[in-house]
């Protein structure tokens, strides 16, 4: 048996006109909507917003839209055409979303009623099926390319736990990752399991960069219906905050990155902003953040605190 792990839902990531460039878009968020060819709609993974898709393009009607990126339900297809009698199980949002599906689904590949397992991080975490001989990795780059500073962390973990699916019975296993980069250091790791090597080499990035372990992360953000808002709002907390380390709390010490507009500037038509404060999380931080955060909203404004959250972007 196979598994192959795609960690990009969907048929294709996204849809573009090749004559005028125009890229079909959410219009509550700052996304490009993925075709589903299950339902032939074009969705938004955000705010769930979805449009039937159409081969016309809206700009300049030019009829010849181009469907592009990879998704697990084009890789499915893509499987059916290289191997028409294998059978092909996919695993993702969109397959499971029935109660007890997920546990249905491995079950019946645990009994060999399917050759080749396809889906997204679903499959590589905690499987264990000794007929599995082969696992391969496709677009293994992407998980690397994030602002988060754990994204090389993230990576390495997912590629070293699919891996370890191949070869946990009689059988050896072979594992075959698709890369653009073959010679990263983050992939030869992960291809011997090394985790020792790959603990020293980050650890002295996050040193170097003042990276957790060696302080904490605060994000604080801000979002309103109102782009100008929202960034007005995250402006007067960080005049607070400058002001208050300026007299009061000069022992308090922090490295602000921002403020600036997230990643994804909206989503479900609020605008958001945020600063990343590196720092220690001891009393005197957060009483300092807490009379920092007391300011008078605008309207709709809202404000929170995340501390060491799971990903920065």
């Amino acid at each position: 048996q196979v598994i192959l792990l795609l960690n990009r839902r969907g048929h294709n990531t996204y849809v573009s006109c090749p004559s005028c460039s125009y890229v079909e878009v959410c219009p509550n968020c700052s996304v490009s909507l993925t075709y589903h060819s299950a339902n032939n709609r074009l969705m938004c993974h955000y705010c769930g917003y979805s449009e039937k898709a159409d081969n016309k393009c809206p700009e300049c009607e030019n009829e010849h839209m181009k469907f592009m990126g990879l998704g697990t339900q084009k890789a499915e297809e893509e499987l059916k055409l290289l191997f028409p009698d294998a059978k092909i199980l996919r695993l993702d949002a969109d397959s499971t979303v029935s109660r007890d599906s997920y546990a249905t689904y491995l079950e019946a590949f645990s009994k060999g009623e399917y050759d080749i397992l396809l889906g997204t991080q679903m499959v590589a975490k905690g499987l264990d099926f000794p007929n599995v001989t082969v696992v391969g990795v496709l677009g293994a780059d992407k998980a690397g390319f994030s602002e988060d500073f754990r994204s090389f962390e993230r990576t390495f973990s997912l590629l070293t736990q699919v891996i370890g699916r191949a070869g946990r019975g009689d059988i050896p296993g072979k594992a075959i990752v698709q890369t653009l980069n073959p010679e990263s250091n983050i992939i030869e790791m992960a291809e011997k399991q090394d985790f020792d090597a790959f603990y020293t080499e980050e650890i002295l990035t996050r040193k170097l960069m003042i990276y957790p372990p060696y302080c904490d992360i605060c994000v604080v953000s801000a979002q309103s219906l109102s782009r100008d808002i929202a960034e007005q709002t995250i402006n007067k907390v960080f005049e607070n905050i400058k002001r208050l380390i300026e007299t009061n709390y000069s022992a308090v010490k922090v490295i602000i990155l921002g403020p600036s507009a997230a990643s994804i500037p909206r989503v479900n038509n609020h605008y958001r902003y945020r600063m990343i404060i590196k720092c220690r999380n001891n009393m005197e931080f957060r009483k300092m953040l807490k009379e920092a955060m007391q300011i008078k909203t605008i309207n709709d404004a809202t404000v929170w605190v995340d501390m060491n959250p799971e990903t920065i972007i």
